[in-house]
């Protein structure tokens, strides 16, 4: 069995991948920790504090694991993964996100986009494309670990959630939308 739980950053992958993986009996990856460990990576990106992965030697070495393998795989990118039997994506409301990564310190471009791809359901998309039916959206803004478990091993899915239907997280993209074009001015 090979569950996907995705999302953008802050909305709670990490600890109910790791909680999901204790409940059902199988073994947790950090597809992060993963590319990080077996460098899997093109380049540090200075300004994201990120590294750029390079997707191909992900893929080929993320089959040699799975074929052999019942996992959680905690990731941001779905689509790198080639089977799964269920795509959990969580997500959380843009302001609550906004607050969550600001806290982390990040820098405001980091912030920035990572805020508008929760919005625009970037990942959600990504994973509906690759998954279909098997992706079941889950809303995690004030939830608890134990709440978002439990939607989870009950499928009870609440999406497609659509930020965009509420004005303020209009204008609040148009905001992010700044901040980011102000960096790509920079650069």
């Amino acid at each position: 069995m090979i569950i996907i739980v995705t999302g953008t950053p802050g909305v709670g992958k990490t600890i109910a991948s790791k909680k999901l993986s204790e409940a059902l009996n199988l073994n947790y990856l950090s597809l992060s920790q993963f590319v990080i460990e077996n460098k899997l990576y093109t380049e540090y990106d200075e300004l994201r504090q990120s590294y750029i992965i390079d997707e191909d030697k992900v893929k080929e070495e993320l089959e040699k694991i799975i074929s052999t393998s019942h996992l959680v795989i905690e990731t941001i990118y779905p689509s790198l993964v080639s089977t799964a039997d269920l795509v959990v994506v969580l997500r959380k409301n843009p302001f609550s996100l906004y607050n969550e990564l600001k806290g982390r310190g990040w820098a405001d471009i980091k912030v920035a986009e990572n805020v508008e791809a929760e919005i625009l359901g970037v990942i959600s998309q990504e994973a509906r494309e690759a998954f279909k039916d098997k992706v079941c959206e889950v809303d995690t803004t004030e939830m608890s670990t134990e709440q978002i478990l439990n939607k989870i091993l009950n499928k009870q899915c609440d999406g497609p959630i659509e930020w965009l239907v509420d004005t303020k997280v209009q204008r609040f993209l148009e905001e992010l939308d700044k901040i980011i074009s102000s960096y790509e001015n920079d650069i």
